[in-house]
């Protein structure tokens, strides 16, 4: 059938549509934000902030990360390996993130 539409290997019910606007995006997409603007903020103020301050600051971003990493791999239905088992992001296998220090804020 000879259509303007073009080839799509899926398609949503107006149901799945109408949840996914409600929803918005992703947990693990707006955690994932949360970690890049953190850091961000963090290695602005790296070089000014009191060392107090930076530390409550990097207990917040490391609590991010370990709750990024726990839930992501299901939140993101990450297919397996079959061959390995390992957890595939992207094609790739899936690599947790690191939890960051005060070594790793470069200041900017």
């Amino acid at each position: 059938m000879d259509t303007a539409a073009p080839n799509r290997n899926f398609t949503l019910t107006f149901e799945e549509r109408l949840r996914a606007y409600a929803q918005g995006p992703p947990a693990w997409s707006r955690r994932r934000r949360r970690i890049e603007d953190l850091e961000d903020e963090l290695s602005r103020r790296a070089a000014v902030a009191p060392e107090e301050e930076l530390a409550a600051g990097l207990a917040t971003l490391n609590d991010l990360i370990a709750r990024h990493n726990r839930y992501y791999p299901v939140e993101a239905n990450l297919p397996l390996d079959p061959r390995t088992g390992a957890l595939l992001d992207g094609g790739a296998p899936w690599r947790p993130l690191r939890p960051l220090t005060r070594a790793d804020l470069k200041p900017r």
